[in-house]
């Protein structure tokens, strides 16, 4: 995964290299600027898609070593082991890189319209590309450890054979301590409720034809999902649930209350 890694963020740098290029020629004349400007929509598009797939990495091998150290009675050691890459410069990265191209986007947006000044877009398109750069230093790093830890673990411990005793223990633990489908699904409304926001501001800032976008229908829809979201995690939390009136009538009410928030923002605002 390291490999593919580093060539899939070398290849994302040239295309950077590319933008950076006819940027500098994008005052040219209208199709210059809009050839620029569908490159660089390349070049955001490819980066988050590029940079998500660490997390998405890191992710996975985060539930292999989880699952085998539970059914191979390895102790808690390997994940706790495997967490510490967020402690490291490689999750920070990680974290920031994006940030700062979804800024290159919505800062060329703004340029081209006259809201900020001419230098603020150059200046974020460089440091976009310096956090690319820090990214392809440290985090092949922390795959190369975190996939050492995950050949350790395998040699190390071995899970039960199916057919076996100790294989019908493990199902039926491992049943009985699943969290509950909707306890899961409460994290994905909640997660989709802070996407409806990031996908308005993108709209709005970051593309021409949708501009216009208006932010009331996107608010309420977050409003509803995070709402929705805490009143099922609320309800069916694995440790301490709430009973459903309680759990529900707080949820309703932060929905409610945002909601309101939000159109009363937007009429008077």
């Amino acid at each position: 995964m390291a490999t593919i890694y580093r060539a899939l963020v070398t290849s994302i740098l040239l295309v950077w290299g590319y933008v950076v290029l006819t940027g500098v020629d994008a005052g040219d004349g209208q199709e210059a600027l809009a050839w620029h400007l569908s490159a660089g929509l390349v070049a955001v598009l490819s980066t988050a898609l590029v940079q998500s797939l660490p997390f998405a990495y890191f992710l996975g091998s985060h539930f292999w070593v989880k699952t085998f150290a539970r059914t191979a009675r390895a102790g808690d050691d390997w994940t706790e082991r495997h967490k510490l890459w967020m402690k490291g410069p490689a999750f920070k990265a990680l974290s920031i890189a994006p940030l700062f191209t979804m800024a290159v986007a919505i800062a060329g947006s703004m340029v081209e319209t006259g809201r900020i000044a001419g230098w603020v877009h150059p200046t974020l398109v460089g440091i976009a590309i310096f956090s690319q750069l820090v990214c392809l230093y440290l985090v092949p790093e922390a795959m190369l450890r975190n996939a050492a830890l995950m050949d350790e673990l395998a040699d190390n411990f071995q899970v039960p054979t199916p057919g076996t005793p100790e294989m019908a223990q493990l199902v039926e633990e491992e049943e009985a301590a699943a969290l509950p489908p909707l306890f899961q699904l409460s994290r994905i409304a909640m997660l989709f409720g802070g996407q409806s926001v990031l996908l308005w501001f993108y709209l709005r800032f970051g593309t021409e034809s949708f501009r216009g976008a208006p932010a009331l229908p996107f608010m309420l829809a977050a409003c509803l999902l995070v709402s929705i979201g805490l009143g099922l995690n609320a309800r069916f939390d694995p440790t301490s649930p709430t009973p459903a009136g309680k759990a529900w009538g707080r949820a309703i009410a932060v929905g409610v209350i945002s909601m309101g928030l939000v159109i009363g923002v937007s009429i008077f605002v």
